[in-house]
């Protein structure tokens, strides 16, 4: 799951800061705006190797701090660093109670704490819907139209049993709402031709008289505006 989010963060912008992690145990990664950005701002993205809930409490209780010293003496980031750094948790969901997820994200001290959950069938799925759909990099503008997909009957299935909806389209939504940096665009659906709208609604008679309404080259003021509604009905009578 680790090489999704680091694919996303990747693909919009952020750049690898390469810097050894404090222990073995763990797939982690450090990642930046460039330098040319006006924003500073740094996530570090994390995977357990032990996937538990007892490794989770670890890493709030413990690990999280020794990696932050590591990352704030090792040379390599700005001040900023200290105050806008967000760790981003992939662990299996399966192996991470409720209570533990929370207590994550709820601790500021040292990283804001975001934990992405999936199951295996969804990284899977999503895996195998990159491969098929040949996507190479997951920017904002593939995140939007994976969720916008099918007109937007996706994500109604999805809102109607999100209970059993467990596919790479749960996984891509879980993720996006945990990552600040990308932006939802609602679908833009096709505006209707008004116009054409009211004259399929109505009968020869009444598509007549709305015809030379709209066509009408005359200005039409309280003074006339009778004698102009007795013109147009007195010749279709």
């Amino acid at each position: 799951m680790i090489n999704i989010i680091n694919n996303i963060l990747s693909s919009n912008g952020y750049k690898q800061i390469g810097i050894e992690a404090p222990f073995n145990n763990q797939a982690f990664y450090l990642f930046c705006l460039p330098e040319e950005s006006k924003r500073e701002e740094y996530f570090v993205t994390i995977q357990l190797q032990t996937q538990s809930d007892a490794a989770a409490q670890a890493l709030q209780e413990e690990k999280a701090q020794e990696l932050f010293e590591t990352i704030s003496n090792s040379g390599k980031v700005d001040r900023p660093f200290e105050k806008n750094c967000t760790m981003l948790i992939c662990h299996e969901e399966d192996r991470i109670s409720r209570q533990t997820i929370l207590a994550l994200e709820e601790d500021q001290y040292n990283f804001k704490k975001n934990v992405i959950t999936y199951t295996p069938h969804e990284l899977a799925n999503l895996e195998s819907h990159l491969s098929d759909s040949g996507i190479e990099k997951i920017t904002n503008k593939v995140i939007n139209e994976i969720i916008n997909s099918e007109g937007g009957r996706n994500f109604l299935t999805f809102k109607n049993d999100h209970i059993n909806s467990k596919g790479y389209y749960s996984l891509i939504l879980k993720a996006e709402l945990k990552l600040p940096f990308i932006t939802y665009s609602p679908q833009e659906h096709q505006l209707t031709n008004l116009n054409d709208e009211i004259k399929n609604s109505l009968d020869p008679y009444q598509s007549s008289i709305y015809s030379q309404l709209i066509e009408s080259e005359t200005e039409w003021t309280d003074d006339n505006i009778h004698q102009q509604v007795a013109k147009i009905w007195g010749e279709l009578v």
